[in-house]
């Protein structure tokens, strides 16, 4: 009888070995209280049942939780709620919005006693934070180049929170953001004409980048010939100005001779592109002989 009181002993004792796995912590409890916090993966000995109790969690587990309209399972008989994925946007819209948000554990203590139901409260949490940042934007914001942003604010307000229950907010990511059926139709409409509207800017903005340069190029070019023909006549009448005032110097000097001068060049210059008819007021004889006839 002693020997086999003395094996059951043994097999109690033996019962304190515990193996942690490689994705896993240990959280030891002795007596109601947290003894070890975070034990390692690996082969470990506690005192048995009832004096300790062993908690394992998944902290290199990354857990995934839905946020909005569930999709429906027919193996557990769930019913998909449109109400769930119902939010209300800043300017007063009902938008149906589907999100995921991915987290792990950071604190397996706080994880295990902070609260009787972490996973669901994580869901809570970051829906609430969703809720409140869609109710800041308008619905175009949301439905287009608001997703990104919304995310990252939702997913930091949510990480406020829930340090408390030793959760780590990986991503939140919006699946799915969609009127309600009864207008869809009206926000496809809508949508089209914006779009159709950006395409017309990108397609107006194209055009001016097109024919703005070549305004300019041309504007330019005309400019150019401008300054170029004003320093022309200004080279031009200086030129001339120069010239006058050389003249002006040598006629002060011998008026008799530049008078002259200044005839005979320009009767150089003019009489070859005039007719002449030469007229002898006396009616006697002159020698034509030098004057070449034109026919």
């Amino acid at each position: 009888m002693l020997r086999w009181l003395l094996i059951c002993f043994l097999l109690y004792l033996l019962s304190g070995f515990y193996i942690v796995g490689g994705d896993e912590v240990g959280v030891v409890r002795l007596f109601g209280r947290v003894w070890q916090r975070r034990v390692p993966s690996g082969l470990h000995y506690r005192p048995p049942f009832p004096f300790t109790r062993l908690d394992k969690v998944k902290v290199r587990q990354v857990r995934r939780t839905t946020i909005g309209m569930e999709a429906p399972d027919v193996v557990i008989g769930r019913q998909a709620n449109p109400l769930q994925a119902q939010f209300l946007t800043g300017d007063q819209n009902i938008i149906l919005v589907r999100a995921v948000a991915q987290y792990t554990v950071r604190d397996p203590v706080r994880f295990l006693f902070a609260a009787s139901d972490p996973e669901g409260l994580v869901g809570k949490f970051i829906e609430a934070a969703l809720t409140n940042e869609i109710a800041q934007m308008p619905v175009d914001a949301v439905m287009t180049t608001g997703k990104i942003a919304i995310q990252n604010r939702v997913r930091e307000k949510a990480q406020q929170w829930l340090n408390e229950i030793g959760v780590c907010v990986v991503a939140v990511t919006i699946e799915r953001v969609a009127p309600p059926d009864p207008v869809k139709d009206a926000f496809e409409a809508v949508t089209q004409a914006r779009q159709t509207r950006h395409r017309l800017i990108l397609e107006a903005q194209s055009y001016a980048n097109t024919v703005i340069p070549q305004a300019r190029g041309e504007a330019q070019k005309l400019i150019n010939e401008a300054i170029a023909y004003r320093d022309k006549r200004i080279a031009e009448a200086k030129g001339e100005a120069a010239r006058f005032l050389a003249l002006l110097a040598e006629y002060r000097k011998a008026k008799d001779v530049t008078s002259a001068r200044l005839y005979l060049e320009a009767m150089e210059e003019l009489l070859p592109k005039i007719k002449k008819v030469i007229v002898d007021p006396r009616g006697g004889q002159l020698d034509i002989g030098m004057v070449q006839r034109q026919p």
